[in-house]
């Protein structure tokens, strides 16, 4: 499996969404299952005006 790097800011945010979803399903999450669903709920909704909206902050 690939692994890339995500920095602790955005590891915390998923920690605490799997938290989240342990409380409300009281079932144990991996954070790694999170982050694969977070990343595929988010494929679902990103659109083209996302994409430059991504880019616009890059250069400023």
């Amino acid at each position: 499996m690939p692994t890339k790097h995500i920095d602790d800011r955005t590891w915390r945010k998923v920690e605490k969404e799997a938290v989240k979803a342990t409380i409300a399903t009281e079932r144990s999450i991996k954070e790694t299952d999170m982050l694969k669903w977070l990343i595929n709920k988010g494929l679902e909704h990103i659109t083209v005006d996302d994409y430059d909206d991504i880019a616009k902050s890059k250069k400023g």
